[in-house]
């Protein structure tokens, strides 16, 4: 069974596994093991993703989801993620790959994420891209003082002196368009193999950017503004869902760079 047409069963008392015919077979009982090469290689020349890489070695998942977005029908995004429920920076493995054929597989990337509440008024109209304006613009620029909300100071300015910048500044794919309209779409997450604990989140918006750091070597970064509309099986009232900002930063990897034990 697939665990994403699960949703309308969860929390139904079945006990049939939701977590089997997963990409890369990765189930809620997989140990997973990078190649920490292509990271190392990446932070070397700058890249601000978030990881200890001994972590690495031996992670544990917690939660794997499956994403639709419109207009991609006949693709499917599955995160596997590798931090508890709740955690404000999250580390998780996407992969994407055809709707209807899970071992055909399009895009693998290490991520590394920080989530956190608009300030207002003018940062939700920010996210949301309103009078075509902010995500979906043609690239995102982050300053030093920028970085340091996702890093420790001392990553932040070791990674920036490789570049000599006071900054780092991601595109979209075809930046020459003023605003391109970001994706929508929906997630659902399980907490167990089981589906008896889940969510479902509207995705308002995700636009993906990246930037070069040494020939062929890129850094992906995805923008994400999502609410959670429903949590074990209740749906929450839109009053009470709360918008949050996620920024994505991510490192594409082959298959051969990843372990499933």
């Amino acid at each position: 069974m697939n665990i994403f047409s699960f949703f309308g069963k969860l929390f139904g008392g079945e006990s049939t596994a939701q977590d089997g015919h997963l990409p890369l077979k990765i189930n809620f009982n997989s140990t997973v093991t990078f190649d920490i090469n292509p990271i190392l290689s990446a932070m070397t020349h700058g890249a601000m993703i978030d990881v200890v890489l001994d972590d690495l070695r031996m992670l544990n998942v917690k939660s794997i989801s499956s994403m639709t977005i419109e207009g991609m029908e006949n693709k499917k995004i599955h995160r596997f993620y590798f931090n508890k429920e709740g955690d404000k920076k999250r580390l998780f493995l996407q992969v994407l790959s055809d709707s209807n054929n899970v071992d055909s597989i399009d895009e693998i990337l290490f991520c590394s994420s920080a989530t956190e509440p608009p300030t207002g008024e003018e940062d939700i109209l920010f996210f949301l891209g309103d009078n075509q304006s902010g995500v979906g613009e043609p690239s995102y620029r982050f300053s030093r003082d920028d970085l340091y909300t996702f890093l420790p100071s001392n990553e932040v300015n070791k990674r920036l002196a490789v570049t000599g910048d006071d900054g780092v500044e991601y595109s979209r794919v075809n930046a020459e368009q003023d605003f391109m309209p970001a994706f929508t779409g929906k997630e659902t997450v399980i907490f167990d193999a089981y589906g008896t604990t889940g969510e479902s989140r509207q995705i308002l918006n995700l636009m993906p950017h990246s930037r070069a750091l040494q020939d062929t070597l890129f850094e992906e970064l995805i923008v994400a503004f999502w609410v959670t509309s429903s949590h074990n099986g209740n749906d929450i009232a839109i009053e009470d869902q709360l918008p949050l900002a996620e920024y994505i930063f991510a490192i594409k990897l082959e298959k051969t760079n990843i372990k499933v034990i």
